[in-house]
């Protein structure tokens, strides 16, 4: 009942009623668009429909005047919904719901104020109760009992789902009420005076818990849509692999038939059909086989009268036939396997019909498969679509005459059926189209207007590219409402989503009935306080913090950084500067990806703070550089165990969505006042350290000393020196050394690899990892690949022409820059050697480490190709240090890998080093591969290796690297021992 203390219902002029109206309209259609974030999947009803409390709380503070605007705002949110579920039509059923949201408000509006005490400041634990789970909850059954049934009778829901969305439906409305109406009341509800008093007490508590259970509903439902999304890009790689796996060995097999017509053109239709049967027995929707005769104009008449007798016939697109035209040359099909079904075609010249003579021309032209756009085959008697591959057969001696074409035909519907029939594809639409052909000639497999009919909200469907004998094809895959029944949100996410508003609900019941006006305000006070506090918190944050990592950023730490300094001129005391920079930081950036690389950052920075004590100061100073201030060390020996703990804590191995990632860092320390008085001058001295560090081999520390200043000067030095070397190697004291790999089973020689030597006459011997430093940045590595390749391979010669038998089965492998490979110079130049000096490729192995190929990119790929055709092996150095992906083994002609000595060294008492050997020796053995070990130094090592099936053993525990001289007499040593 009313409250006798309650004013009479609010009256609106006339003149506010359009106003009101608009305000419903927006305020629901907004609220609407809001909520379809509250939502699992496409076909799931929205767990809270907040436009019901807008409308219930709009019909309770201003009456019948805002019906109209629920009744508009309904409509807009019935139509936003369709759209959102994919449906182009918008039916007048639409209109049931509409109707049904407005007469849903009026009666909840009438109930309140019947029932609740409303208008009044409804402050009685009775009255707030009513009208929250009673008034509220049962007026919200009547859209539900009136819009799914009609939804149900149209085929916008399905009959099996009305049950549940009937359930879905109530409940968001209730919750929607139930959330909404408190907020309406303390916004405009009567008496204005009590009700907007409890702006902060009711209103503000309720919206914040409101849009907290919100934003963790929406991302609740985010990971379950995220989920779905990764399911179905699982599924269309899949379904795409598959799919090009299948069309692949269709490929092969089509290679394969011209092959064998190309040694024996004249082979007879049993024989043909014979060496057919088992590919088509294997391929499902190989419609056939068939060998086109190259027919001149001067052998069409042998040919139709008698060998072998049929006429030439042309074909249109319909797929009917007619005498073929005269012409100068004829491409017909002659030999069939299956002829059984396919007698339709024989004698047909694929020349006369425009999409197979494109074909046939471009096979002929390029030497390459070709595959036609999709048509209809003249032997179809459904509605599939085909094609036909067709691959040129010339003769395999000089001049390499035009034989004729080997051609497959495929019922690509059956292709595609065949190829997925595996995979879990149920409630999906797959599309195979193919990307180059007409707009109504794209589709190769699936329903006519299976393009049209792609289009899933939220970016559900997903497409795989395929190539196929240089035609560009894509498989589309999208889900279908059954889709989301058999995969969509969990029973309990909607429970969970379902208890969280219900809480919300309670809280505002709670919040109605206990608030107090002056406790209120004061805690309004308190909170808004320390949302100012918080704020410029917030800004300090901007202002002297790295945004990624939360570390002190270059300007503030500077600031911190001379206070300290002031102090310790003061006192007379000790501060190190640390400057730190990753090792190949950008190489893991690279390969993993941004996201990656920042987490990345994140986890190395926490582990800096880790090791580093209180008082020390860490910053970031952009990329992969990061500084530490250390105040009060004792000495240089102090800010040594702090470098040492940094280096350590940066090299252990950091675990990033499955993939393990070493770091390590080049350290440099200077030290007040020792190294410098100011800040800037230590920081100076700190980076040079820093580089001194890195050309040191990286991933090690080195304090400032003032000969490091000299480093320049011998980089310089030793670049003007190694210029002047390639340009007369011979006196320069530039050389090679080789050292053998030999068999592990039996210990013959079965390599030599060839490795630089330089003694400088000033510099004395260098390493050589700093000479190819020096040539990388100089530009000059290209050069000085070029010299080793020259000089291993006309010392090869000499050996030859010495002792050949000693050489025998033994291959020379050289290492390759990343420029090689990306200037596009190496396979020319390999050729070139060999040529020049008269020998067979199969006496070269050409090694590449994985750092190499991630500088090198995708171009590298081909090169490395044409190197294995030429007769090249190619050899992967240093497995297991970089940071490709295993991919590289499937797509590179890869017939070695070189198990780094770093692992070896482990073996076999360090678990790490022993499961990464076991690891790598494995897979090797899977894919084929033969591995070569390096650094095998003790016969424990040599056992373990042998145990577990190494190929290939290189180390100072059978020879260390040796003049070619030296050499040549140890290979007679072993040969005539006959061990190593």
């Amino acid at each position: 009942m009313p409250s006798p203390d309650a004013p009479p219902p609010r009256k609106l002029p006339a003149w506010a009623w359009p106003w009101v109206a608009l305000a419903t309209a927006g305020a629901y259609v907004l609220a609407g668009w809001l909520a379809r974030g509250l939502c699992a999947a496409p076909d799931y009803a929205i767990v809270v429909f907040l436009p019901a409390g807008v409308a219930a709380g709009a019909s309770l503070v201003a009456g019948p005047a805002a019906l109209p605007g629920v009744l508009l705002g309904s409509l807009a949110v019935q139509a936003m919904t369709h759209h959102a579920l994919g449906h182009t039509e918008y039916p007048w059923t639409m209109l049931v719901p509409a109707l049904g949201a407005a007469a849903m408000a009026h009666l909840a509006a009438w109930a309140a104020r019947r029932w609740a005490g409303y208008p009044g400041p409804l402050d009685a634990p009775r009255q707030v109760v009513r009208l929250l789970f009673a008034v509220l909850p049962m007026t919200a059954l009547l859209n539900a009992s009136v819009a799914v049934p009609t939804l149900v009778w149209t085929g916008t829901i399905p009959a099996a789902d009305a049950a549940e969305q009937w359930l879905n439906w109530w409940l968001g409305d209730a919750l929607g009420m139930v959330l909404l109406v408190p907020l309406a009341l303390v916004l405009f509800g009567q008496p204005g005076p009590l009700w907007w008093a409890r702006r902060y007490s009711v209103g503000l508590p309720l919206l914040v818990a409101l849009l907290l259970v919100s934003g963790a509903v929406h991302l609740l439902f985010q990971t379950q849509c995220d989920r779905q999304q990764l399911l179905m890009q699982q599924i269309t790689s899949q379904a795409g692999q598959a799919l090009q796996r299948r069309l692949d060995a269709q490929l092969d097999a089509l290679e394969a038939m011209a092959q064998l017509l190309a040694r024996k053109p004249d082979m007879d239709q049993a024989e043909f059909e014979g060496v057919a049967e088992l590919w088509l027995r294997r391929y499902q929707g190989t419609q056939n086989f068939a060998f086109n005769w190259r027919v001149p104009r001067s052998q069409r008449a042998q040919y139709e009268c008698c060998q072998p007798g049929w006429p030439i016939m042309g074909r249109d697109a319909a797929g009917r036939r007619f005498p073929a035209p005269d012409a100068d040359e004829h491409i017909v099909i002659t030999r069939l396997a299956p002829l059984r079904g396919n007698e339709a075609v024989r004698g047909l010249d694929v020349l006369t019909y425009a999409p197979l003579r494109d074909a046939v021309q471009q096979a002929i032209a390029t030497g390459r498969p070709q595959a036609t756009e999709p048509f209809r085959l003249v032997q179809e008697t459904g509605t599939q679509r085909g094609i036909v591959v067709y691959h040129a057969v010339r003769s395999p001696t000089a001049p390499h005459t035009l034989l004729g074409i080997a051609s497959s035909a495929f019922r690509m519907g059956d292709v595609t059926q065949a190829a997925l029939d595996a995979l879990p594809l149920q409630d999906l639409a797959l599309c195979l189209v193919d990307e180059r052909a007409g707009p109504d000639n794209r589709v190769l497999a699936g329903a006519p207007d299976c393009v049209e009919r792609l289009g899933v909200p939220g970016g559900f469907a997903h497409a795989w590219p395929v190539r196929f004998a240089q035609r560009d094809w894509r498989l589309h895959v999208a889900p279908q409402p059954a889709f989301w029944r058999h995969s969509g949100a969990d029973t309990r996410m909607q429970l969970t989503a379902v208890i969280g508003f219900a809480a919300v609900g309670l809280l505002a019941a709670l919040l109605l009935v206990g608030t107090g006006q002056r406790r209120r305000i004061e805690q309004l006070v308190r909170e808004r306080t320390l949302a100012l506090a918080h704020s410029h918190a917030q800004l300090q944050q901007l202002a002297h913090y790295d945004p990624l990592i939360g570390l002190l950023n270059r300007t503030r730490w500077a600031e911190v950084a001379r206070g300290v300094l002031d102090t310790a001129r003061r006192e007379q005391r000790m501060v190190a500067v640390v400057f730190m920079d990753l090792d190949r930081f950008k190489q893991v950036n690279d390969t993993l990806g941004h996201t990656l690389g920042d987490r990345l950052l994140q986890a190395l920075a926490g582990r800096l703070q880790q090791v580093l004590r209180n008082r020390d100061v860490l910053a970031r100073f952009g990329g992969d550089e990061f500084v530490a201030l250390l105040p009060w060390i004792k000495g240089q020996a102090g800010a040594e165990v702090v470098a040492r703990k940094v280096s350590q804590a940066l090299e252990a191995p950091i675990e990033l969505d499955g993939t393990s990632v070493r770091m390590g860092a080049s350290i440099g320390v200077a030290i007040f006042p020792d190294d410098g008085d100011d800040l800037d001058t230590l920081l100076r001295h700190a980076d040079t350290a820093m580089y001194a560090a890195k050309a040191a081999g990286r991933n090690q520390w080195r304090f400032f000393e003032p000969s490091m200043q000299a480093g320049v000067s011998r980089r310089l030095t030793l670049e003007t020196a190694l210029r002047a070397a390639l340009a007369n190697p011979d006196g320069a004291g530039l050389h090679l050394h080789y050292q053998p790999q030999v068999r592990a089973d039996d210990g013959h020689v079965v390599g030599l690899e060839a490795l630089l030597r330089w003694h400088h006459p000033q510099l004395g011997p260098l390493s050589p990892a700093e000479v190819v430093r020096v040539a990388e940045e100089a530009g000059i590595v290209d050069r000085l690949d070029h010299w080793v390749l020259q000089h291993s391979l006309a010392q090869w010669t000499q050996w030859c022409a010495q002792a050949p038998a000693l050489l025998q089965d033994v291959r020379l492998a050289l290492n390759v820059s990343a420029q090689e490979l990306v200037h596009g110079t190496l396979l020319e130049r390999v050729r070139t050697a060999l040529a020049t000096h008269g020998l067979g490729a199969d006496v070269l192995e050409i090694e590449i480490t994985e750092s190499v190929l991630m500088q090198a990119g995708g171009d590298a790929i081909e090169q490395l190709h044409a190197l294995q055709r030429l007769g090249v092996s190619v050899s992967l150095d240093d497995f297991g240090t970089g940071y490709s992906s295993l991919s590289y083994l499937k797509r590179l002609p890869i017939a070695t890998l070189k198990i780094d000595r770093s692992f070896v060294d482990g073996i076999p008492h360090d678990a790490d080093s022993v499961a990464i050997v076991r690891a790598t020796l494995s897979m090797a053995h899977d894919l084929g591969l033969a591995v070569v070990a390096e650094g095998v130094e003790t016969v424990a090592q040599r056992g373990f290796l042998r145990a577990h099936g190494c190929t290939v053993l290189q180390g100072w525990l059978f020879a260390r690297a040796m003049p070619p001289d030296a050499l040549l007499a140890w290979l007679r040593t072993q040969r005539s021992t006959g061990t190593a």
